[in-house]
């Protein structure tokens, strides 16, 4: 799914321009905000596998604002620290998560399904798109996500630009089984 050869070889360090990324499955069904951001994207890396945050600025997408955090991609240990939080998971979320790491997330489900999509970004070196319902830590969101990851030095991605648009999660009755 990633841009890159399949040795791993970064073409653009070769002299050629690297491939397309494959469009994100479910992104032609995906709302227009979502289409208008990852075609900004594709058209700020230009000629390189990725962006870089240089690349992007956010007065080009207003009509996304507020729907879409930073996350640095840090290495030893792999970490993902919040440099920006959109205003409307912090509401949804009830605290505020920027300057800090996901691993300070407080719910457990919710903490481990961010890593995990995080890291997917990171390994497929690819956009990534999402639109579900999850039940996380008794509450049930209803999103979509746009995972579109950046890079300094046009191979390795320090950065995940991440739009989420999502609807207030309602929290489900327990019953009395669950404890």
């Amino acid at each position: 799914m990633g841009g890159g050869d399949p040795t791993g070889e970064d073409r653009a360090s070769a002299g050629a321009e690297p491939a397309p990324h494959e469009e994100p499955a479910g992104l032609a069904e995906a709302s227009e905000d979502v289409r208008r951001l990852y075609a900004y994207w594709q058209a700020r890396r230009g000629a390189k596998r990725f962006p870089a945050r240089e690349d992007i600025d956010p007065v080009d997408f207003k009509f996304a604002l507020g729907r879409v955090s930073l996350v640095d991609v840090l290495e030893d240990p792999r970490r993902y620290r919040y440099r920006l939080v959109s205003t409307s998971i912090t509401k949804h979320l009830g605290y505020e998560m920027t300057g800090k790491y996901s691993d300070e997330i407080p719910e457990k489900e919710l903490r481990d399904y961010v890593e995990r999509l995080y890291a997917k970004t990171v390994t497929i070196a690819a956009p990534i798109y999402e639109k579900e319902k999850a039940t996380l830590d008794g509450r049930l969101w209803e999103y979509e996500a746009l995972m579109l990851p950046l890079s300094s030095d046009g191979s390795r991605i320090n950065m995940i630009m991440a739009f989420r648009e999502t609807a207030v999660p309602r929290t489900l009755l327990r019953t009395t089984g669950d404890r």
